[in-house]
């Protein structure tokens, strides 16, 4: 009967142990995987990926300082949510840009135009962004080369130098050092700030992807200035 009394006390413990070693696991993980805080955003990029907007409720968040919206993609994609955003978002007071995704599968004029056709310059509050996340297959140096023709091109037609964006280990392992002169838009989704390869730093962050904005119903790209860095550095005018 001891026996059997020891053994059922026994039989408990290890139960109970094995119950509060699980909860222990699952609130560290629940930790590590915790979303950042989002109250700190200073701005937003969108596309037609976030859905149709509503920009008469955004424009009531005071935490939005700026927006980037796509507008082309290559040579002849242009993204089918860009006017209706680029026009909702200047509307709701925001200081806007336009940015373009850059592909290596077509020449850097055709881009060129492409983005500037559906960008002018007079409908632009900020300079424009650059959105490079893949070679396409292509060596560094040609995608490099390729690059440095198509900012050059910006820089030339909007008078101003553009912002690039890229996730820390593309630009790192692609484009640094050789674009750090320019405004840097870095992705890095974690509770660190990005760290630039070679002598210089980011100007904004994108520190989340699943931010949470009212009046855009899907996640939403959220981001902040470099204590360093201000908006009025990526004014166009």
């Amino acid at each position: 009967m001891r026996f059997r009394i020891a053994k059922y006390i026994f039989t408990v413990i290890l139960c109970l142990l094995s119950f509060l070693t699980l909860n222990a696991q699952k609130r560290t993980k629940n930790k590590l995987t915790a979303p950042i805080p989002s109250s700190n955003y200073s701005g937003i990029d969108v596309s037609h990926h976030n859905g149709k907007i509503d920009w008469n409720k955004v424009k009531k968040n005071r935490r939005i300082k700026f927006v980037y919206i796509k507008a082309t993609e290559g040579a002849d994609f242009v993204d089918p949510e860009y006017n209706r955003n680029l026009k909702g978002a200047r509307k709701a007071g925001f200081k806007v840009g336009s940015y373009h995704y850059f592909h290596m599968t077509s020449s850097p004029e055709w881009q060129f135009k492409n983005f500037i056709k559906h960008a002018p310059k007079k409908k632009q509050d900020l300079v424009p962004m650059v959105d490079f996340e893949t070679c396409d297959g292509y060596s560094i140096k040609r995608t490099r080369k390729a690059l440095k023709k198509f900012v050059s091109l910006l820089e030339k037609y909007y008078g101003k130098k553009p912002i690039i964006y890229s996730t820390m280990s593309h630009y790192n392992d692609i484009l640094a050092p050789e674009f750090n002169r320019y405004h840097l838009y870095i992705g890095r989704y974690s509770d660190c700030p990005p760290v630039i390869r070679g002598k210089g730093t980011y100007t904004i962050w994108q520190y989340s992807e699943t931010g949470r904005v009212k009046g855009i119903k899907r996640y939403v790209d959220l981001a902040r200035f470099h204590d360093k860095h201000n908006l009025k550095e990526l004014y166009l005018r």
